[in-house]
């Protein structure tokens, strides 16, 4: 799944949950990292991808940032 589809998806209350699993913060999410303003480190990365529980790939964040192609 698209990572600004899939935080996009996510209650409040999840969306904390998230951010907390992954080792940073809501408002980094959505005013860093929702908009591709900032590109995450590896192990954010990684966070990011084992907090969305398989529901994000980390091919799907570097897409996101725009660090991989979206079509083969």
């Amino acid at each position: 799944m698209n990572f600004k589809d899939y935080v996009l998806t996510l209650n409040h209350m999840e969306l904390e949950q998230y951010a907390k699993e992954s080792g940073t913060t809501v408002g980094y999410i959505k005013s860093h990292l929702l908009y591709a303003y900032k590109e995450p480190r590896k192990k954010l990365r990684t966070a990011l991808v084992t907090a969305s529980q398989g529901k994000v790939s980390e091919r799907e964040i570097l897409q996101h940032f725009g660090l991989y192609p979206t079509s083969e």
